[in-house]
């Protein structure tokens, strides 16, 4: 009984905190001025990028080389995921406060359709490095329900997983880890 009693408290946690590909929860926001609409509303700095580069294996370790020196936060998203939505517009945040100080965010998109991801970066205004991710890649770290984000130190060395949303203060500790 406690197993099936863990097996159902565990699906509950992911469908509340992850998605899969077929997913296409829109997250509804309150902004200041008391409106409502999707966070893919919500652009500050639109980059306008035409289409992501994708990239494998050999990609991602060029990614921590160029990095090295930086605490790193590879962040695996999806143009349809609720959660994925939700914690874009802390990531810039985050991101646009601490990149000068020994810390980035590099988001991998796995996206079917990378014109979805494309869309996805330019309506919320990404202003961190994206990519699209390479089935290869993808497997490589055995991405499951997204958004799962894995954290490397300043050597590249890999620290953590992280599944599901990540809440901003968890963000910003991260980064302050680049200031150490």
């Amino acid at each position: 009984m406690k197993k099936i009693l863990y097996v159902i408290v565990l699906l509950l946690f992911i469908a509340l905190f992850g998605c899969n590909k077929n997913n296409n929860n829109e997250l509804t926001v309150i902004g200041t001025d008391g409106s409502t609409g999707s966070t893919e509303k919500t652009v500050k700095n639109n980059v306008n990028i035409k289409t992501l580069e994708t990239i494998d294996y050999a990609g991602y370790q060029k990614i921590l080389q160029d990095n090295k020196g930086k605490v790193v936060l590879l962040n695996f998203f999806g143009s349809w995921c609720a959660p994925c939505k939700a914690e874009t517009p802390d990531f810039i945040e985050v991101y646009e406060k601490y990149k000068d100080k020994n810390f980035v965010i590099i988001g991998l998109a796995v996206d079917n359709n990378v014109n979805d991801a494309v869309k996805f970066v330019n309506n919320f205004g990404v202003t961190y490095p994206v990519y699209q991710a390479s089935e290869d890649l993808i497997k490589y770290f055995r991405v499951g329900p997204i958004p799962t984000s894995l954290l490397f130190d300043k050597n590249g060395k890999y620290l953590d997983q992280f599944i599901g949303y990540m809440d901003k203060s968890i963000a910003i500790q991260i980064a302050e880890l680049g200031g150490k």
